[in-house]
């Protein structure tokens, strides 16, 4: 758990740190501007790749840890639904922290204001999306080997088709 609560301030920090700097290289006397930066909108890309590839990694294993949860719910005629209305309401605060720490940490390395809030509502909601497609494919699959083999297989079509 505190691992992938870590795994986005790191990338953060690496991601925008290439960026800012990447455009610079064999120049003498950088100067750093964000106008100027050539690089910013891979630096968006990357933050979309980052947030759908965090929000896989949290939620890709939570239903298959729970089946036997799961049955014993099912035995005892309790609600499925409150079962993955709870799920998301905790996978959901979890992508958003993710997401702003992503942002916090990028958006102060790269210079980009603080008032932008509509990066981090693209990233929330990539997340979930990714929240939401890991849980689909944890009910899917019996194997967790599975589950995690498959998490590049989905991200690869959305990088290829991205434009």
């Amino acid at each position: 758990m505190v691992v992938t609560l870590l795994l986005a301030p790191v990338l953060a920090f690496f991601i925008a740190y290439f960026v800012k700097y990447y455009a610079f290289v064999g120049v003498e006397n950088p100067q750093y501007t964000f106008y100027h930066n050539s690089n910013i909108p891979v630096y968006f890309f990357m933050s979309v790749v980052v947030a759908l590839f965090v929000g896989l990694i949290i939620s890709a294993e939570e239903i298959f840890r729970d089946r036997k949860i799961l049955k014993r719910e099912r035995y005892l005629n309790l609600s499925s639904s409150s079962y993955l209305i709870s799920k998301l309401t905790i996978l959901f605060s979890l992508s958003a922290i993710q997401t702003l720490s992503f942002i916090l940490i990028g958006n102060w390395i790269l210079e980009i204001p603080i008032s932008e809030i509509r990066y981090w509502l693209i990233l929330f909601s990539c997340c979930c999306y990714a929240n939401v497609l890991g849980l689909n494919i944890s009910s899917a699959f019996d194997s967790a080997v599975a589950i995690y083999i498959l998490i590049p297989i989905l991200i690869i079509p959305q990088l290829l088709l991205s434009g």
